[in-house]
């Protein structure tokens, strides 16, 4: 019985026919492509002349028959004449060689053929997932690259020396938590902490930052308290990376929620410390950080999908920023590392202070406030 015939696809047909420079292997006329025929040099209804070639050492032992070593373009009608009449051993030699000599450049070609095939294909499926959970197809990158490659996208980039990171993994942002700072967009370089017996540390890098907290040393003067928040957001976010791993489960992806979807954002992101419910008229009940802003209690400066900033009346502005998204406690579900930054700035106070929070949804199906790094005990 003979070798059984394998159907080519139009992608391996094209790639013998261009190589070729779509023309007949044994005549060296043009073939146009409905013309097209791909030959078996030696023929799949004839396994006893393939039993003989190797025999004789004329063909490896391992020769493939439906291998591009026996496969030429040829017109249909040329290919119809040779099947009727079997070549001489010279001959088959001779186109068997041919085949061979251009095995490679097939493969190549073919390999580059399937490989921007599947870019494509690859590109529409981004797409649809990007319809269906509202984000960009960019955005849909970033979240396969953290799964698969371990990469994280920044919404900000760390204040570190000589860098400037969109994109980082873990073993990147353990790297450059041992960089020198440089906050304030390059002017600050160290961080200047305190303990409650009068001892004084001076923080260059993130570790050392981490380092002095854990110690128990904290920013006194509100200079030091603004460049203490600075040193927190970019240090948490490469901590957040370097420890964090992809969110197998995520209730934030499909449809993506954004820092504009207020609705799922509970109030306390900007009541929280500002004021006492019961001590504002209308705030008692109010849920959502949409309910406060529909209250009229505060109201929105500006608007972004990772950066909202709000003007809270009776109490301090607040702006929130989203630095990664990944699962940051262990739990296998998604949530969202957000800076969280209060301000009195605008009424004419010196006030600030910002420290990266954890956005975690809750059994009522709202984000809110966790305390990060997380207990290491839960």
């Amino acid at each position: 019985m003979g070798a059984e015939r394998k159907q080519l696809s139009t992608e391996v047909r094209r790639a013998i026919w261009e190589v070729w420079e779509k023309k007949s292997a044994y005549t060296g006329e043009p073939v146009t492509w409905t013309q097209l025929h791909v030959d078996h040099v030696i023929p799949i209804t004839k396994p006893e002349l393939l039993e003989a070639l190797k025999a004789k050492r004329l063909v490896p032992a391992d020769f493939d028959i439906n291998g591009f070593e026996n496969l030429l373009p040829s017109i249909s009608f040329q290919n119809q004449g040779k099947s009727a009449k079997q070549m001489g051993e010279p001959a088959l030699v001779y186109y068997l060689e041919l085949a061979r000599q251009k095995k490679s450049e097939i493969v190549k070609r073919l390999a580059a053929r399937l490989k921007s095939n599947d870019e494509i294909k690859s590109y529409l499926a981004l797409k649809a997932a990007s319809e269906k959970n509202d984000v960009s197809p960019e955005e849909m990158v970033s979240v396969f690259a953290h799964q698969f490659d371990g990469t994280v996208t920044l919404r900000i980039t760390p204040e570190i020396e000589g860098t400037q990171s969109a994109t980082a993994n873990s073993s990147v942002a353990a790297t450059l938590m041992d960089k020198p700072f440089a906050l304030g967009r390059g002017t600050v370089s160290e961080v200047i902490l305190h303990s409650s017996n009068g001892d004084s540390v001076t923080c260059r890098t993130s570790n050392e930052f981490i380092r002095a907290q854990e110690l128990g040393y904290f920013a006194q003067t509100q200079t030091e308290m603004k460049i203490a928040s600075m040193a927190n957001e970019t240090t948490e976010a490469l901590r957040a990376i370097r420890d964090s791993s992809f969110a197998e489960e995520s209730a934030l992806r499909e449809p993506i929620v954004k820092l504009k979807h207020f609705d799922r954002w509970s109030a306390e992101w900007v009541t929280e410390g500002l004021f006492e419910p019961e001590d504002v008229e209308g705030a008692m009940g109010l849920l959502t950080v949409a309910d406060v802003v529909n209250a009229g209690i505060c109201e929105v400066e500006s608007l972004g999908d990772h950066e909202v900033r709000f003007i809270v009346h009776n109490g301090l502005d607040v702006m929130m920023r989203e630095s990664m998204r990944a699962d940051l406690d262990g739990d296998r579900w998604e949530e969202i590392l957000v800076f969280h930054y209060l301000s009195a700035a605008r009424a004419g106070g010196s006030f600030g202070h910002g420290q990266a929070v954890m956005a975690k949804i809750e059994d009522d199906g709202l984000l809110h406030m966790k305390v990060y790094p997380p207990s290491k005990t839960t």
